[in-house]
């Protein structure tokens, strides 16, 4: 597939970020649940009640978002970015 396609699917007015996570969700086995857990883990962080808390959601966050860089690679790598 092309960039275009990839446009025409998920549109030209949003932000990058955004269009790729429309994909992750529309796209990847998993997709919704790592995105919904990963919007989880990072309200609990703001709100976390310890260094030690916050500590460990940002580990949880951080192993959350290389999942995602991985499917928006994928992404990329199915459209030929």
């Amino acid at each position: 597939m092309s960039k275009e396609k990839f446009i025409e699917k998920y549109g030209v007015n949003r932000k990058s970020k955004a269009r790729f996570n429309m994909a992750i969700r529309a796209e990847c086995k998993g997709g919704n649940r790592l995105l919904d857990t990963l919007e989880l883990v990072s309200s609990m962080r703001s709100r976390a009640g310890s260094k030690e808390e916050a500590y460990r959601l940002r580990t949880i966050e951080d192993r959350l978002q290389g999942i995602r860089d991985a499917m928006v690679v994928g992404i990329r790598e199915d459209y030929n970015f």
